[in-house]
């Protein structure tokens, strides 16, 4: 994939001393089982997704997993290829937000895929190569913090960061912004109008993670979707407001007031479980079975976890489960898309950016350098 990597850089004549790396998770280089395989190889074999030893995880992912998956997921991929741009919307959506903001602040913005291309090495190497560039914020398009996510993403940029030698640069870092006053407003009007029309649960749908990424003292009560939110407390004094089950249950908390629903309106799911083993619950897969029968036979579906359109929210929501719902007896399923680069999705990550461009705690020191260690 290395041959293929681009740089992707937006405003580079914008004679700034601060730029942004904006990043995300990636997509494969095109729908071809040899591009997915490849893909794949390079997600999978990240320690923070399978917490195996190398040993073992190479023995899974390059002989059991990605030989089984990349087929199938090819065939997946395929139904959400833009033939036209040559790309998957996560890439379009990404390159989109980077060039209205790259505008919006003057400034220069680079996109950085944790797998796959435009690489982030090749975005550091960019934003390293304009004179005028002192200062990187780091910008993961992730709003909550999970390790398979957000922690992964800045540590592989302080990784690229070392073997590039770009001791000279100062980095930022713009922290989950989940819970922004700012970035609740747009989300919350984005779903206000596919409410308008009769409905019987609005279905807040997450990334699934494995419960062993989350603190031991959260993994209790699996499937009971306000057990962290109860004990915010907890979390502030042990220094555990990382936890993504907490952030999940917030954010579904915060919508349900922002669009004034009662609670029963309002449900909590995971989606896109890999493998066997224990998941955060209520699984999507065994839920949306269930929606019809308990008289919620109108759903309209929202995934807050994904800044961009992708894989997950178009083909596995939009599509597959919608045909599930349907199957099982639903009679209206409202998608929901993401925020991608509408203007006031950009206006809010600008304001964030912003803050964080003044805020001394978003400098990162060696000492909160270590929280990202990155580790093969």
């Amino acid at each position: 994939m290395k041959g293929n990597d681009t740089p992707s850089l937006f405003g580079a004549e914008y004679p700034s001393s601060q730029a942004v790396l904006l990043l995300n998770l990636g997509s494969p280089r095109t729908p071809a089982v040899e591009d997915v395989h490849a893909y794949l190889l390079q997600f999978l074999m990240d320690r923070r997704i399978i917490g195996l030893p190398h040993w073992a995880r190479h023995l899974l992912v390059h002989h059991i997993i990605v030989p089984k998956r990349a087929p199938k997921s090819a065939a997946n991929y395929r139904t959400i290829w833009d033939e036209e741009r040559q790309a998957f919307p996560l890439i379009t959506h990404t390159e989109e937000i980077a060039r209205a903001l790259a505008e919006r602040r003057q400034c220069p913005v680079a996109v950085g895929m944790r797998y796959a291309s435009p690489s982030t090495g090749s975005a550091l190497e960019a934003l390293a190569s304009l004179l005028s560039v002192e200062e990187i914020i780091i910008a993961p398009l992730y709003p909550h913090y999970a390790r398979s996510s957000y922690e992964t993403a800045v540590a592989y940029v302080l990784e690229e960061a070392r073997r590039l030698g770009l001791s000279r640069l100062r980095f930022r870092l713009l922290s989950p912004f989940y819970n922004e006053p700012s970035y609740r407003a747009v989300l919350t009007e984005s779903i206000r109008p596919y409410l308008q029309s009769p409905f019987d649960r609005l279905i807040v749908s997450m990334h699934g993670i494995p419960v062993s990424h989350i603190p031991k003292e959260c993994r209790e009560h699996n499937g009971e979707t306000n057990y962290c939110a109860s004990r915010r407390d907890w979390h502030e004094r042990h220094a555990e407001e990382d936890c993504y089950r907490l952030q999940c249950e917030e954010t579904t908390e915060s919508l349900r007031q922002d669009l004034g629903l009662e609670r029963g309106q309002v449900e909590l799911v995971y989606q896109s479980r890999l493998g066997r083993h224990e998941w955060m619950r209520p699984y999507m897969s065994q839920r949306i079975r269930q929606f019809s029968g308990e008289g919620a036979e109108r759903v309209v579906v929202v995934c807050p976890g994904f800044i961009c359109d992708c894989l997950e929210t178009i083909q596995e929501i939009d599509s597959y489960y919608r045909e599930v719902f349907l199957a099982h007896g639903g009679k209206s399923f409202a998608y929901v898309p993401c925020l991608n680069s509408s203007e006031d999705f950009i206006a809010s990550l600008a304001s964030l950016l912003d803050q964080t461009a003044l805020d001394p705690s978003a400098l990162l020191s060696e000492e909160n350098k270590r929280k990202y260690k990155y580790e093969h």
